[in-house]
């Protein structure tokens, strides 16, 4: 099997991690009344804790130097409250709001938020195929939002509006750590950025106030969710697009919203509609036109 094979099977492997978790995570709120706030500080901290430890164990020097530079490592606790907490939270609050695959689709919207971005930063007109692009995934929204009709959302206000604020987290994740990645590799800058992110979550939003029980269908939910829908999913996605590169791995993580759609129909029995179908093929044409570079 060739590297690039491998590559491919690996991305696929961390985007259908992503998928599966999703529902995982609908599962938890919407079945077993697990609070959004609670999973989204558990995740963070638990996972952020598994690849620092990750880290340390497999590039100690690299480990030593991040933590000895104030600037950088400040960043990257800025990089954990601002981005992975919010992209966490809002994504999580989203799920419980609509369901995974919607949630899913919705945070796909971060694309063309990038794209918008990008093209202002770098002054420069957006080419056909990247106007093509957004307007495929505006139309997508439409349809997964209010299946045609202009007067009604199909899903409630807010659950679009935790849609598209988990778009704008996306994009703030995606853009933000960018030159700390590229110095310092991805484990210890998005281990520590959860870590922090972790910690900020629990003070800022009062998580010990809230009412939690444990059984197993929890316990074993959780630790899925962690292990892998988190940390699995990451480092198999990270190790991919490294041997096929990132363009082709952004195009391969469309496969974490069909993923989510498949398991959220299976397991959960989530019904959709034609017009859902379509939709989402839509915001995903968005990805397959945008990737290329």
């Amino acid at each position: 099997m060739s590297k690039y094979t491998k590559g491919i099977l690996v991305t696929v492997a961390g985007a259908a991690c992503w998928g599966i978790s999703g529902t995982c995570t609908q599962y938890l709120c919407s079945v077993q009344g697990v609070n959004s706030v609670w999973l989204t500080q558990i995740r963070l901290i638990f996972a952020g804790l598994i690849l620092v430890c990750f880290g340390f164990l497999t590039e100690r020097e690299r480990f030593r130097e991040f933590t000895h530079t104030p600037k950088d490592f400040c960043y990257c606790i800025a990089f954990g409250v601002c981005g992975l907490m919010f992209t966490q939270y809002a994504y999580t609050t989203s799920i419980s709001k609509t369901n995974s695959d919607t949630a899913t689709v919705l945070q796909y919207f971060s694309v063309v938020i990038v794209l918008v971005v990008s093209c202002i930063m770098a002054r420069k007109r957006p080419v056909f195929r990247e106007i093509l692009g957004i307007f495929s995934s505006i139309i997508g929204i439409f349809l997964v939002t209010t299946h045609g009709n202009f007067s009604s959302l199909y899903i409630s206000r807010e659950g679009f509006v935790w849609g598209m604020l988990s778009a704008l987290a996306a994009a703030i994740y995606i853009m933000m750590p960018q030159k700390l990645m590229k110095k310092w590799g991805s484990i210890l800058p998005i281990g520590w950025g959860m870590f922090f992110g972790g910690i900020a979550f629990f003070f800022l939003m009062r998580v010990w106030r809230i009412p939690m029980f444990f059984d197993r269908e929890i316990v074993l939910g959780l630790i899925f969710i962690i292990l892998v829908g988190t940390v699995c999913a990451f480092v198999l996605f990270l190790m991919g697009t490294t041997m096929i590169g990132a363009a082709r791995g952004n195009m391969i993580g469309c496969v974490e919203p069909l993923v989510a759609t498949l398991t959220s129909a299976a397991v959960l029995h989530t019904v959709f509609m034609p017009v859902d179908i379509l939709g989402f093929v839509f915001i995903l044409a968005t990805v397959f036109v945008l990737a290329k570079k």
